[in-house]
Formats: C-alpha cells, sequence, structure tokens
C-alpha cells in the first residue's frame, strides 16, 4: 500500500495527530485524532493515537483472525487511559477526542470510529463514506455528541471493506472534510494515482478556502498477485501445449516406420 500523509495549520481551536505506521509483519494501522485537552502536557488526540497503536502492536499478533476484535479493544483501551486522567465530571468535560482509524490485515481494512473525523474509500472513481460523524450541526456550531475520552465505557462503530487494485482509503481530521465535498475529493483521486499528489492537492484546495485546519492520510491499494497469477497460466498452458505436440509428433513417426517397414 503505498500512503501519505499531509496536514495544515488552521484558526479553530482544537489539536491534531496521527499515524501511519506497520504495527505488525503484514498489517498497517492507519488513524487520525481531533480533539483537546491535556494529560501531563502531552494533546490529548495524541495520547489516543499513541494507545490505539500501543494495544494494537500487543493484540495484532495474537488476534489476527479478529482484527475486529483487537480495533475495538484498541479503542476502549485508548478511551479508558484518556478518561482515567482528563478529570472530567458531571458538570464539564475537560478534554475529548474524535478518533478514526484503519487496520489494514492484507487486502481487508478494518474502520473504527467515534466522532466527527472521517473515513472513506475511493474506487473506480466513486466515493464511499465508511463513517457516520458522531455530531449534531455544522461548523462552529458542531456539538459532539459523542467522543472518545468523555465516557467510563466506549464501543466504537466498526465497518469493513475488502480492498482491490486500485482502491483508496482516505482518513481526514479538523475541518478538511468540511472545507471540501464528496466530489472534489472523488476528483482528486481521480486525477492521480500517486497518494502524495491527492494528499498535496486536497490541502491546496482547503488552503485556497482557508479558515480551518487537519490532517489528510491517502492510502492506496496495489494488488500484485493478480498480474502474477494471470502471467502464470498463459506459461501453464503453452507447456501442456508444446507437450502434446511433442507427443503426436512421436505418435505420427511411429506409424510412418511401421508403414516403411511392416516387419519390424
Amino acid at each position: 500500500m503505498e500512503i501519505a500523509v499531509g496536514s495544515r495549520p488552521g484558526i479553530h481551536s482544537g489539536d491534531e495527530a496521527y499515524v501511519a505506521e506497520i504495527v505488525a509483519p503484514g498489517i498497517v494501522l492507519l488513524a487520525v485524532a481531533h480533539g483537546f485537552g491535556r494529560i501531563r502536557e502531552k494533546p490529548v488526540p495524541a495520547v489516543a493515537t499513541q494507545a490505539v497503536r500501543d494495544s494494537l502492536k500487543r493484540r495484532v499478533r495474537g488476534e489476527r483472525r479478529d482484527p475486529r476484535a483487537a480495533l475495538a479493544a484498541a479503542f476502549s483501551a485508548a478511551n479508558a487511559r484518556v478518561f482515567a486522567h482528563s478529570g472530567s465530571t458531571d458538570d464539564y468535560v475537560a478534554s475529548g477526542t474524535s478518533l478514526t482509524a484503519a487496520l489494514i490485515v492484507g487486502d481487508h481494512a478494518f474502520v473504527g470510529h467515534v466522532g466527527a473525523t472521517r473515513a472513506y474509500l475511493g474506487r473506480e472513481g466513486v466515493l464511499s463514506t465508511l463513517t457516520t460523524a458522531d455530531a449534531i450541526g455544522e461548523g462552529s456550531l458542531r456539538l459532539l455528541t459523542r467522543s472518545l475520552g468523555t465516557q467510563p465505557t466506549l464501543e466504537p462503530a466498526l465497518a469493513h471493506v475488502r480492498l482491490m487494485h486500485g482502491d483508496a482509503l482516505v482518513l481526514s481530521s479538523g475541518a478538511l472534510h468540511e472545507l471540501l465535498d464528496d466530489q472534489e475529493i472523488a476528483d482528486a483521486l481521480r486525477a492521480s494515482v500517486s497518494s502524495e499528489d491527492v494528499t498535496a492537492r486536497l490541502l491546496a484546495i482547503a488552503g485556497i478556502r482557508g479558515g480551518g485546519g487537519g490532517t489528510v492520510i491517502v492510502g492506496r491499494a496495489f494488488n500484485e498477485a493478480a498480474p502474477e497469477t494471470t502471467r502464470r497460466r498463459p506459461q501453464t498452458r503453452d507447456a501442456a501445449l508444446a507437450l502434446g505436440l511433442m507427443l503426436a509428433a512421436a505418435i505420427v513417426a511411429v506409424v510412418l516406420l511401421r508403414m516403411m517397414f511392416p516387419g519390424t
């Protein structure tokens, strides 16, 4: 998978964090977070993404057969870490964060989500949204109805998609998906197969419109198995055809010899 990450500062309050990392052989974690608050002088989004990464590094080796459970457990661990240190009370919320993470195992992507960050799937020029925002309203009036670290227990929304050759996963945080509509993201994916070019284009459009920052991760799937399989099959057919021709030639030769020398 080809992965690119891009960020731009914005005037809106809030902190950003992301992960784009191999957490085990053949397993990639992509995650974006946007939130507020500090835990021991560290931004809460960074605390949450690190907790998800640490949990998955411990779990995915033993739970490879159930990545969905590993991802859900990672979100729960991150929520517990933030909630325990955030100082949240019944009267106010000291910290919280939106978080979207994609755990990619081979050609399968498992997406966990809470809050207002987003994940998209780009396939053959069509963009599909893989997450639903836990929010009411838009822009500066948006009110989160659910976020990580603001409640003692948390069950993330989970989705699963089988990746095809050329598919693109797009994760975004902050105000980027408010500045860009789905068609513009789809056009950027269609215009270039390079993940880096796509992130640069999306950030440039957001920059022209101004007013908001955020992070975007683009991961493009390139499946090499299919082309290799296609090449092997013609080779197998050619070998079988050559063997058949050799056998036919041998039979013809035997028949001709018997006609020429009947007594043999």
